[in-house]
C-alpha cells in the first residue's frame, strides 16, 4: 500500500487502523534504525502527537512540545509548501537515504488535510441548503428558531447551539440544540454582560477555546458566537459549543476560524430569514401599499422603454464586436458601447482577460474618464462625435479604429495581475459565472476583502460581470458611474448579462481568429524552413565524396547520392526502389551486412573493402549505421556509407613493400653475420686438423668441436626457415590450456630444479579455445626457457592463466632484474638477443605463431621485482 493511502486511511479511521505503526515500521526498516516514531503537528497547540512507532506502542497518543523535541538526536521534520506538518524520530538510524519517502510522506499528509479540509468546506456548504428549508418552511417565528437551531447543529457538527434573542436591555434564553434551560444559569442576561458586549463589538464573531462560560453550568471545550443583525439593529445572539469530533484522526478537535465564517455566513442567512418572518407580519401593510403601485405604473413603462432601448444597443454593440477580427477592437467595441452616453452611458468599463495557467485576471483596458476635470465637457464632445453617425454599429466600429486606449487609465491596470482564487468577489465571478453588484453596504461589510478593488476603483458601488465564451469564463468586465454617482439599477445588470454574453463569444471567436492566424504564419515559416533544411540537406548530400545510400527492412534502396551513381555506373531514378541484390554479387555481399544491423541495431565498420567498379578495382571503408526515427525507438532503415580509400591503400602497400626490403636487408645482414661466426670457427679448427691429423687425441678433441658448430650452424638454418615461411596451415583443435600449461611445467621442471629456480603455478577457470596445440606448446616452452635463463638462483617463476571477456589470457612472470625500455622495444625484432648465444629469433617466433597464426596478442612488461611475459586467445571459433 502507497504511504499516501496509508495516511489517507489513518485519518479516515484513526488509530485502530495501525497504519501509522506500519509506516514506522517500514521507515525504521529503510533507516536501519533501532525505532521509529511518527509525530504529526498540532499547530493551534504549537505540539506534537506521537500516531505511529516500531517500538513501544505505550507511547501512542502522548505529546511532545516543539522545544522538547530539539532533545532527540536524530529528527527529521515533515515539511510540505514550507508548511510544518510532523516529524520522525529516528532511533540510531544507519541509513539516512529517506528522502524521497520523507517527500512523498510530507506530500501525503499535506495532502489529506487539505482533501479533509476540502471536503469539511464542501459538506459544509452542502448541509447550508438546510438553512434554506428551514428558511421556507417555517411558518412562525418559533418553528423558524427551533428548527434553526438544530439546523446550525448539523451544519458545524456542533454538540450545543443556543440562541439568544434581544429583548430591549437583555439577552432571553430562546431556544437550544442539546442542551435544556435546566442547564443555564442565568435565562436573562443583561446586553452589558462581557460575553455579549465582546459579541455585539464585532462583525464576524468571536472564537475561543477551552474558556468557560459563566452562565453555562456544563464544560465548554470550544466555542463560538456570533450577531445576528438587521442592517444597523441586533436581533440576538447565535452561541454554538463543544464541535463533535469525527471519526478517524484529526490534528484540531475544536471550533476554527472557517467554522467561524461558516457560523457569520449562518447568520446573515437566519438574519434573512428572520426578516422574512418580519416581512410577512407586515404583508397586509404592504397589501395597503398596492394601490400605490398604480401611480408607479407609468414609471414602470418608461422603464420598460428604456430596457427596450438599451437591448436595441446590446444589438448595435454586439453586430459592432462581430464585425472585427482584431482582440484589440473587440475590446475598444465593447467599452466604447459601454461608456458612451449614446450607449449605455457608464461612467466607466475595465476589461480584464482570464489566464488559466497563472489562475489570475490580468488588466487589458480601462475605458473612461480619469477625474472629473472638464467632464461635463469631454462628454458633450464625445456625444457630438457619436450623433454624427446614423447608424450606432458604424460609430462604434469607426471610433474604436481610431480610439487610443494606451494613455489614460489603461495605464494603472495594463499587464496588473489579479489572482481569483479565494478572492470573494473575482473566484465567484470567474469559477461561478455570477453577477457580483457591490453596493455602499456590500462594500462597507466586505471591506477588507476587497481592499484591491476599493483601492483601486475608488468608488463603493461597481458591478462585476463575467465574459462567458464558449465553454468558459474568459474575462471580466467592472462597470462603475464615479461621477454621476447613478446607481446601477437591476435592470442595468439585465441588461449586462446579455451584452456579457454576446461579448464573451465575439472576444473568443477574435481571439482564436488571432491565434490561427498566428499559428498560420508560424507553420508557413517552419515550411519555408524547412524546404530550405532539405534543399540544404540534399546539397550537402549531393556533393559528399563519400557514397552514401539508405536501405530499407525490405532491403530496398530509399535515398543516395551522386556518388553512389557514379560508383554503381546508374542514374539515381535506377537505383532508387530496386532491391540491394540487383547491383551484382559484389554489392550484394556488402548490402547483405546492412541488413544484419535490423538484427542487432549496433553500428557496423569494415575496413579496405575491394570491390570492382566500372572504373576499376577500389577499395572502400564501409560503415553500417542505424536509422532511427525521432524518438530512437523504431529503425527505419540503416545507413551504408563507403569511403573511396584506394589510393591511401596503395600508398600503404607501398610503404609495406619498401618496410619489407629494409627488413629483408637488415635480416639478410644479420643472417650473414650469425652464420659467418660458425664457418669461422669451422675452418679455423678444419686447418688445426690437417697440422695434427697424426694425433688421435687432438683428432678427436677437432672432430668433436667441428660437429657441434655444424650442428649449431644447422640449428640458425632451421629458425631462420621456420621464421622466414609464410604462415603455415595450422591444425586446429578444441584444448584446454591449463593442461597445457601443466605439461610444460612438468617438461621444464628438471631444468628449473638445476638451475635453483621455483616454478608456480595459478590456474583459473577458463573455457577451451580453438588453436593449433603443437605450436602454442612452443611458444610456451620458450617463454619458460626464457624465464629460467633471466632468473637468478632461487627465485621463482609464476605461470597464471585467466578469462576476460571472450579472451584466454596466460602469463609467464620471473623475478631478477625488470626489462629495460631499449630491451622492450627489440625483443620481438628478429635477431635482436641480448643473450651470448642465441639467433634472437625466438621471440619473433612466438609473436608470429600468435599474432599472425592465431590472431592473439603478445606483449612483455616489466614489474617492480622482475618481468612478465603474456599472451591472449580467443576463446570465439575464427572464420
Amino acid at each position: 500500500m502507497k504511504l499516501f493511502e496509508m495516511v489517507f486511511e489513518f485519518f479516515s479511521k484513526g488509530y485502530k487502523s495501525n497504519v501509522m505503526n506500519d509506516i514506522a515500521q517500514l521507515i525504521s526498516s529503510i533507516a536501519k534504525a533501532k525505532y521509529c516514531d511518527i509525530l504529526l503537528y498540532e499547530r493551534h497547540k504549537d505540539q506534537f502527537r506521537v500516531v505511529g512507532t516500531s517500538g513501544e506502542k505505550e507511547k501512542i497518543g502522548s505529546k511532545i512540545g516543539s522545544k522538547s523535541l530539539q532533545n532527540h538526536l536524530y529528527v527529521v521534520k515533515l515539511i510540505y509548501n514550507d508548511q510544518l506538518w510532523g516529524a520522525l524520530i529516528l532511533e540510531e538510524p544507519h541509513n539516512l537515504n529517506l528522502q524521497q519517502t520523507i517527500d512523498e510522506l510530507s506530500f501525503s499528509l499535506w495532502w489529506v488535510n487539505k482533501f479533509i479540509e476540502l471536503q469539511n468546506i464542501a459538506e459544509k456548504y452542502h448541509k447550508m441548503n438546510e438553512l434554506t428549508n428551514v428558511f421556507y418552511n417555517s411558518l412562525d417565528k418559533e418553528q423558524f428558531k427551533t428548527e434553526m437551531v438544530k439546523a446550525i447543529a448539523r451544519v458545524l457538527n456542533a454538540d450545543i447551539v443556543i440562541f439568544f434573542e434581544k429583548n430591549n436591555e437583555e439577552y432571553v434564553f430562546s431556544s437550544a440544540f442539546g442542551i435544556t434551560k435546566d442547564q443555564l444559569l442565568f435565562e436573562r442576561i443583561k446586553h452589558t454582560h462581557p460575553f455579549f458586549n465582546r459579541v455585539e463589538k464585532t462583525e464576524n464573531g468571536i472564537l475561543d477555546i477551552k474558556n468557560q462560560i459563566d452562565f453555562i453550568g456544563i464544560s465548554i471545550k470550544s466555542y463560538m458566537a456570533t450577531p445576528l443583525k438587521l442592517q444597523e439593529r441586533t436581533i440576538g445572539v447565535v452561541l454554538v459549543a463543544n464541535k463533535i469530533s469525527p471519526e478517524g484522526y484529526r490534528t484540531l478537535h475544536s471550533f476554527d476560524e472557517f467554522d467561524l465564517s461558516i457560523l457569520y455566513e449562518i447568520s446573515r442567512r437566519i438574519s434573512l430569514g428572520y426578516t422574512r418572518l418580519e416581512y410577512q407580519e407586515g404583508l397586509k401593510r404592504e397589501i395597503e401599499k398596492l394601490r400605490n403601485y398604480t401611480k408607479n405604473y407609468q414609471e414602470l413603462i418608461q422603464q420598460q422603454q428604456l430596457y427596450l432601448k438599451k437591448m436595441d444597443l446590446v444589438h448595435s454593440i454586439s453586430n459592432a464586436m462581430r464585425a472585427s477580427y482584431d482582440p484589440n477592437n473587440v475590446y475598444k467595441t465593447l467599452l466604447l458601447g459601454l461608456t458612451s452616453g449614446r450607449g449605455l452611458g457608464f461612467n466607466r468599463a475595465l476589461l480584464l482577460i482570464r489566464d488559466k495557467k497563472t489562475e489570475s485576471l490580468v488588466g487589458k483596458m480601462w475605458l473612461g474618464p480619469q477625474s472629473s476635470d472638464n467632464i461635463t465637457e469631454i462628454w458633450r464632445e464625445a456625444e457630438r462625435r457619436a450623433m454624427s453617425y446614423g447608424d450606432f454599429s458604424q460609430f462604434l466600429r469607426e471610433e474604436a479604429l481610431m480610439l487610443d486606449v494606451n494613455k489614460g487609465l489603461t495605464g494603472k491596470i495594463e499587464g496588473r495581475i489579479f489572482a481569483y482564487k479565494d478572492h470573494p468577489v473575482f473566484e465567484r465571478v470567474v469559477l461561478r459565472r455570477r453577477v457580483i453588484h457591490i453596493t455602499p453596504s456590500l462594500a462597507k461589510s466586505m471591506e477588507d476583502s476587497i481592499r484591491d478593488l476599493l483601492n483601486l476603483l475608488e468608488v463603493e458601488e461597481f458591478v462585476v460581470i463575467p465574459l462567458v465564451g464558449r465553454w468558459d469564463t474568459i474575462g471580466v468586465l467592472i462597470l462603475d458611474n464615479k461621477f454621476t454617482k447613478t446607481s446601477i439599477t437591476e435592470a442595468d445588470i439585465e441588461v449586462l448579462r446579455i451584452i456579457a454574453d454576446s461579448a464573451g463569444l465575439a472576444i473568443e471567436n477574435a481571439m482564436n481568429y488571432e491565434e490561427l492566424r498566428k499559428k498560420t504564419e508560424s507553420l508557413e515559416q517552419q515550411k519555408n524552413m524547412v524546404d530550405y533544411l532539405r534543399k540544404f540537406s540534399d546539397s550537402i548530400l549531393q556533393n559528399l565524396t563519400t557514397a552514401v545510400i539508405v536501405i530499407d527492412r525490405s532491403g530496398k534502396v530509399i535515398e543516395c547520392n551522386r556518388r553512389v551513381e557514379q560508383l554503381l555506373g546508374l542514374p539515381k531514378e535506377r537505383v532508387l526502389g530496386s532491391s540491394y541484390f540487383d547491383f551484382g554479387e559484389t554489392f550484394e555481399n556488402i548490402f547483405e551486412v546492412a541488413m544484419k544491423v535490423f538484427e542487432k541495431g549496433e553500428t557496423i565498420t569494415l575496413s579496405r573493402y575491394r570491390i570492382e567498379t566500372p572504373q576499376g578495382e577500389r577499395f572502400f571503408d564501409t560503415k553500417y549505421s542505424p536509422l532511427w526515427d525521432l524518438t530512437g525507438s523504431t529503425m527505419n532503415g540503416v545507413i551504408v556509407t563507403l569511403e573511396d580509400v584506394t589510393q591511401q591503400y596503395k600508398l600503404e602497400q607501398e610503404r609495406k613493400d619498401k618496410e619489407k626490403l629494409a627488413v629483408l636487408g637488415e635480416m639478410s645482414a644479420r643472417v650473414a653475420h650469425e652464420l659467418r661466426n660458425p664457418i669461422t670457427v669451422i675452418g679455423g679448427f678444419l686447418n688445426r686438423l690437417k697440422k695434427n691429423i697424426s694425433d688421435p687425441e687432438a683428432r678427436e678433441k677437432y672432430l668433436t668441436i667441428l660437429s657441434n658448430e655444424v650442428e649449431n650452424l644447422q640449428n640458425i638454418v632451421s629458425e631462420i626457415l621456420e621464421f622466414s615461411k609464410n604462415i603455415r596451415k595450422l591444425d586446429l583443435t578444441d584444448f584446454q590450456l591449463n593442461d597445457l600449461v601443466e605439461e610444460v611445467v612438468f617438461l621444464m621442471q628438471d631444468k628449473a630444479n638445476k638451475a635453483g629456480i621455483k616454478i608456480e603455478i595459478i590456474l583459473a577457470p577458463i573455457p577451451q579455445v580453438e588453436a593449433d596445440r603443437n605450436r602454442i606448446k612452443r611458444v610456451l616452452i620458450n617463454l619458460v626457457q626464457n624465464a629460467i635463463e633471466a632468473t637468478p638462483q632461487n627465485g621463482k617463476i609464476v605461470i597464471k592463466t585467466q578469462y576476460d571477456n571472450d579472451r584466454v589470457i596466460v602469463s609467464v612472470f620471473n623475478t631478477g632484474e625488470p626489462i629495460s625500455e631499449d630491451v622492450m622495444r627489440g625483443i620481438f625484432i628478429p635477431f635482436y638477443t641480448t643473450k651470448t648465444y642465441g639467433t634472437g629469433l625466438g621471440l619473433p617466433i612466438c609473436k608470429k605463431i600468435i599474432e599472425d597464426e592465431h590472431g592473439g596478442r603478445i606483449w612483455a612488461e616489466p614489474k617492480s621485482d622482475g618481468t612478465q611475459f603474456s599472451f591472449e586467445l580467443s576463446v570465439k571459433r575464427r572464420n
